[in-house]
C-alpha cells in the first residue's frame, strides 16, 4: 500500500486541484507544493530497506493465455530513481508558481503532478506490461504543457517534435514488448530466463535498445531533444532532463540487459560507438552554443553517454556507477535549467553575448551558479566529479580504448561550463534593454527552491558512497515465486 500511495499521491492531488476555483492560486499553489512535499517524505522511508531487500506488492491483473500482474517494486535498484522524481518535483512544483498566468495555474500543476505520477509508475512498474503503460503515458503531460502553456510557435513545433520521436520509439518497445511475450506467454517477465533463438533475441534487444536511446536521448537519435529543451518552461525542462531522460537508462538495467544478457554483449561494439559519438557529440556541440539552455541540453546529451558506455563496458561496478552518475546528473541539470529560468525571467534572454556580470548584483544567485555550473564541470568534491571518476574507471577496467577517447570529453567540459559561467557571473554589467538590474537577485523561494539540490550535489561529492553502498553490484531479479511455466 506505501508503494500505491507513493504513485498515486501526486495524481489525487492534481485530480483535487480541479476542485478548486481557477482564481483560487494560493490554495491551488498549497495543495500543489503539499503533494509534491508528502510524496518526497514517502519515498525517504523506503531508504531504510537494506540492501537487496525488495518492497513490492504483486495483485492478479490479466490472466488466461497471456498473464499479466499489477506488480509494483522498490529496490536497490529503482530506490534513487523514485527519491530523484520526488526530489525534483518538489523544486519544479515550487518554480511553477512565477510560469503560469493565473488563468492557467490549475492545469498547469495539474499536468506537472500528472507527469510526476507517471515517472513513478515507471519506476517502480515489475511488470512489463506495466512498464510499458508508463511509458507512453508519460508523454501525454510534457506534450500538453509544451501546446497549451505556451505561446510561442517554436515551442509547439517543438512539442510535436518531442512526441512524434518518442511516440516513433514506444511503438518500437511495444513491438518488442509484444515479440517477448509471444514466446513467454507472460508480461512478468523479471528473474526469469528463456530460451530464446539467437535472431529473435537479438531482434528483441534491438527493439528494446531503440526505443531507450530516443528516450535518453542518445546520438542520433536526439533530434528531438535541443528544441525540447530549449522551448519548455523550466519546470518543464527541470523534470525531462533531470527526471524522465533517465527513463531510457533505467530500461537498459532493469528489462534489456538482464533479459538479453547474450544479444546485449554481441551488440556492445555498436551500443559502445554510440556512447563515444554521444558524448564527444554533445560536448563539441555544448561548446558552439550561445543559447544557455541548448549549452546544457547538450551537456547533457554528453553526460548520459557516459551512463550508456559504462553499462556496455559490463564491469563488475558498471550498475552502481551508472546509478550514481544518474542521480548526479538528474540533480544537476534540474538546478542548472532553474538557475538559468530565473536569469531569463529576469533579463529576457538566454543568449550568453546578451548579458553578463550578475555577480555584482547577485551575489547569492552567483554562489547558486557556481556550485552547478562547477559541478557539471566535474570539480571533485562535487557530484559530478564523483560520477565521471566512477564511470570513467569502470568502463577503464574492461574497455580501455573507447574510454580513452571518451575521456577527451572532460577537457570540453571545462571549456563549456567555465563558458556559461563567465559569460553569465563575471565581468562587467551587461543588461538587454528593458532589463532591471535591481530584482537580478534570487528570492526566498527560488532559493529555497533550488537548495535542496545542491545540497545533493555536495552529499554525492563528498560522500559517493552513501549511494554506491545501497546500489546492488548486479541486475535486478523477480521475487514472485511463481514461474512463467506453472502459470500457462
Amino acid at each position: 500500500m506505501l508503494i500505491d500511495a507513493l504513485i498515486f499521491l501526486p495524481l489525487a492531488a492534481a485530480l483535487g486541484l480541479l476542485l478548486i476555483p481557477r482564481a483560487a492560486t494560493s490554495a491551488l499553489k498549497g495543495v500543489a507544493l503539499a503533494a509534491a512535499i508528502a510524496t518526497f517524505a514517502l519515498s525517504l522511508s523506503f531508504l531504510r530497506q537494506t540492501t537487496g531487500a525488495v518492497s513490492q506488492q504483486s495483485l492478479p491483473w490479466i490472466s488466461g493465455s497471456f498473464t499479466a500482474l499489477y506488480h509494483v517494486r522498490v529496490d536497490g535498484w529503482s530506490v534513487f530513481f523514485v527519491l530523484l522524481t520526488t526530489l525534483v518535483s518538489v523544486a519544479a512544483v515550487w518554480a511553477a508558481f512565477t510560469y503560469a498566468d493565473a488563468r492557467r495555474l490549475r492545469g498547469y500543476l495539474f499536468l506537472l503532478l500528472s507527469f510526476e505520477t507517471t515517472l513513478l509508475g515507471l519506476f517502480t512498474a515489475g511488470d512489463l506490461l506495466l512498464f510499458y503503460v508508463y511509458w507512453d503515458l508519460m508523454l501525454v503531460p510534457v506534450f500538453l504543457l509544451l501546446v497549451g502553456y505556451t505561446d510561442s510557435p517554436h515551442a509547439r513545433r517543438a512539442a510535436w517534435s518531442y512526441l512524434i520521436y518518442n511516440g516513433a520509439g514506444g511503438l518500437v518497445l511495444l513491438l518488442g514488448v509484444v515479440g517477448l511475450v509471444v514466446v513467454t506467454h507472460s508480461f512478468e517477465v523479471l528473474g526469469h530466463t528463456y530460451a530464446l533463438s539467437r535472431p529473435l533475441e537479438a531482434w528483441l534487444f534491438v527493439a528494446f535498445a531503440l526505443a531507450f536511446l530516443i528516450k535518453t536521448p542518445v546520438f542520433p537519435f536526439h533530434a528531438w531533444m535541443p528544441p525540447t529543451y530549449a522551448q519548455a518552461p523550466p519546470p518543464v525542462v527541470a523534470m525531462v532532463s533531470g527526471i524522465q531522460s533517465k527513463a531510457g537508462l533505467y530500461g537498459f538495467i532493469v528489462f534489456a540487459l538482464p533479459l538479453f544478457s547474450g544479444a546485449a554483449h554481441a551488440w556492445a561494439p555498436v551500443m559502445l560507438t554510440l556512447a563515444v559519438a554521444s558524448i564527444l557529440y554533445g560536448a563539441l556541440a555544448a561548446l558552439g552554443q550561445r543559447d544557455a539552455k541548448t549549452l546544457v541540453a547538450f551537456s547533457s546529451l554528453s553526460h548520459l553517454g557516459m551512463v550508456l558506455l559504462v553499462l556496455f563496458a559490463f564491469s563488475a561496478i558498471a550498475v552502481p556507477a551508472s546509478v550514481l552518475m544518474i542521480t548526479s546528473h538528474g540533480v544537476i541539470a534540474a538546478a542548472l535549467f532553474l538557475l538559468l529560468g530565473s536569469i531569463e525571467e529576469r533579463v529576457k534572454t538566454r543568449d550568453l553575448t546578451d548579458f553578463g556580470g550578475l555577480a555584482g548584483r547577485a551575489p547569492r544567485l552567483a554562489a547558486f551558479m557556481l556550485i552547478a555550473s562547477m559541478a557539471a564541470l566535474g570539480l571533485p568534491g562535487l557530484s559530478g566529479f564523483a560520477g565521471e571518476f566512477l564511470i570513467f574507471l569502470s568502463a577503464w577496467q574492461t574497455q580501455p580504448a573507447y574510454t580513452a577517447v571518451a575521456l577527451v570529453s572532460v577537457v570540453l567540459a571545462s571549456v563549456y561550463a567555465l563558458k556559461l559561467f563567465q559569460h553569465a557571473i563575471h565581468g562587467p554589467l551587461k543588461l538587454p534593454r528593458g532589463a532591471d538590474a535591481t530584482t537580478l537577485e534570487l528570492n526566498a523561494r527560488e532559493l529555497a527552491l533550488v537548495a535542496p539540490l545542491l545540497a545533493v550535489i555536495l552529499l554525492l561529492g563528498v560522500w559517493p558512497a552513501w549511494l554506491n553502498d545501497r546500489t546492488p553490484a548486479g541486475y535486478p531479479t523477480s521475487s514472485v515465486t511463481a514461474s512463467i511455466e506453472a502459470r500457462r
